[in-house]
């Protein structure tokens, strides 16, 4: 069994600010601080993986400012290994592929426009207003299952704040979820013990993995038209029909203006426009010169 992880900060145990997460300067001990928690993080999940049979963990620092430099390497379990951007226009991860049996993701934090969210976004905070998926309210976990369910590989955990967890489970039902505090405003949180999550971090990935083996086989499914599932089977891959649209709101005009001029982007007001994908697999893909959707 092959568990690809992909971790995020924002939604990490033991971090409560935007410095953590964004310090401009690598040198900051305010930075280093968030980059021990995501190294505990991720070694939580990398042990629960192993504990429930795994043969193989690959593990993706998905946090865009770390540029892929976040695990302190020393102290990382150096039974996973470490992924990243296999390549780019179109984007696509290293080592998720059809081999991968299931999808795991530390760390996240809920999607822009989350009431009672710590530092939520979606890719960039104070950018994207809201980002829409045939119609449904996405965020990263959203992106990552689109992507993921192209190779038939399910989301089956998901570690962060309590908006985070909730958001994975009305998605996706059957995603087990941890949560590592509690929203209070846009930029403060009520910590849970950290020692205390990442032992749960271990125990509910393990859980989440063991049910893998018992789920049915992939179905075409949107996850806001499931409902429920058998106790003891996994989540499954989330393969809507293609094509799929991407509706993204920005922030301000000027972003929608740049869009609008490339062949196959629509434009639906002064910050809206959307797109049409024919490969999931292109959802992280953002129109420009370099890449545009099919028409």
């Amino acid at each position: 069994m092959i568990v690809w992880i992909c971790t995020d900060m924002e939604g990490l145990a033991g971090i409560s600010s935007w410095d953590q997460c964004y310090d401009p300067d690598d040198d900051s001990p305010v930075y280093a601080f968030g980059r021990e928690q995501l190294t505990a993080d991720a070694n939580a999940a990398i042990a629960g993986c192993f504990d429930a049979g795994a043969t193989e963990v690959r593990i993706l620092d998905g946090h865009g400012r770390n540029q892929n430099h976040g695990f302190m390497l020393d102290r990382l379990d150096a039974r996973a290994r470490r992924v990243w951007i296999a390549q780019r226009n179109p984007l696509r991860w290293e080592g998720l592929d059809a081999d991968v049996s299931a999808l795991a993701i530390i760390g996240q934090h809920a999607r822009a426009g989350t009431i009672g969210a710590f530092l939520d976004h979606t890719q960039s905070a104070k950018v994207i207003c809201r980002y829409r998926i045939n119609g449904c309210e996405h965020g990263e976990i959203g992106q990552m299952a689109l992507y993921a369910g192209a190779y038939g590989v399910p989301l089956v955990y998901v570690s962060g704040d309590e908006a985070a967890c909730t958001e994975s489970r009305s998605l996706y039902p059957g995603v087990i979820t941890t949560p590592t505090k509690r929203g209070l405003a846009w930029d403060r949180c009520e910590l849970y013990e950290p020692d205390l999550v990442r032992s749960h971090i271990r125990r509910d990935i393990a859980e989440a993995l063991r049910r893998v083996e018992g789920a049915g086989s992939p179905e075409t499914m949107s996850p806001e038209r499931e409902r429920g599932g058998e106790r003891g089977a996994g989540p499954r891959p989330w393969r809507p029909p293609m094509p799929v649209e991407v509706c993204v709101e920005w922030a301000w005009t000027g972003a929608a203006d740049g869009m609008a001029g490339v062949p196959g982007v629509r434009r639906h007001g002064a910050r809206t426009v959307s797109w049409c994908l024919s490969d999931p697999r292109d959802v992280f893909c953002w129109p420009s010169d370099s890449w545009h959707p099919k028409v």
